[in-house]
C-alpha cells in the first residue's frame, strides 16, 4: 500500500501517553515535524502498539491523513468501536466533507452492535446514522455504552455513561 506517517504526527499530539507523562492534546516533546519521533526505536509500548486507521486502511485516501483531516481514527474492543479523536483546535473538523458523510455511513454498523465515538478532548459524541448523541464532558475512567433498544416497536439509538459510583 505504501502509506507512511511522513510529517503527520497527529497521534503524537492527540493521544495521552502515560509512560511519557504526555497529556492528550499536547505535542510530545520527542516529535519533530521534519524528523518524526526522536525516540522511535525506544518508544513506549503505547506508541509502538498504536495502529492509525489511515495507515491501516486502503479505503482511506490522502484527504484522511490525520494532519490533513485534523482528526485520527483507531479501533478498539476487537474492532467493535471506531474512535475518532479530533484536534481540539479544530473541533468541527469531522463535520466537514468528505468526512461527515462517510462517518455517518460508517455509523450504520451501529445496527450490528458497533460504536462510532467522536472524542474532542474529554467530550464524547456517539454517532448514529440519523443522529449524533452528545454526551458532553466524560470522565475517561467511566464506561461509555451505546447501541439500539426496542421502544414502541421501533429500534431507538441510545448512548450513556456508566459511572462506577456505588449507590446505597
Amino acid at each position: 500500500m505504501g502509506k507512511s506517517c511522513g510529517e503527520c504526527g497527529m497521534c503524537c499530539k492527540l493521544l495521552a501517553i502515560q509512560a511519557l507523562d504526555k497529556p492528550a492534546g499536547a505535542w510530545c516533546g520527542h516529535f519533530k515535524r521534519a524528523a518524526g519521533c526522536g525516540v522511535y526505536e525506544d518508544r513506549p509500548p503505547a506508541c509502538r502498539g498504536f495502529i492509525c486507521l489511515w495507515l491501516d486502511s486502503e479505503k482511506l485516501d490522502e484527504a484522511w491523513r490525520p494532519d490533513r483531516a485534523k482528526f485520527l481514527m483507531y479501533t478498539e474492543k476487537n474492532g467493535r468501536r471506531l474512535n475518532v479523536i479530533v484536534d481540539p483546535s479544530q473541533p468541527t473538523a469531522r463535520k466537514r466533507e468528505p468526512y461527515y458523510r462517510r462517518l455517518k455511513a460508517m455509523s450504520e454498523l451501529a445496527k450490528e452492535g458497533r460504536e462510532l465515538v467522536v472524542c474532542i478532548g474529554d467530550r464524547r459524541i456517539v454517532v448514529f446514522p440519523h443522529e449524533d448523541v452528545d454526551l458532553g464532558l466524560v470522565d475517561p475512567e467511566h464506561k461509555l455504552v451505546s447501541g439500539y433498544a426496542e421502544r414502541d416497536g421501533m429500534m431507538t439509538p441510545y448512548a450513556m455513561i456508566l459511572s462506577d459510583v456505588a449507590t446505597s
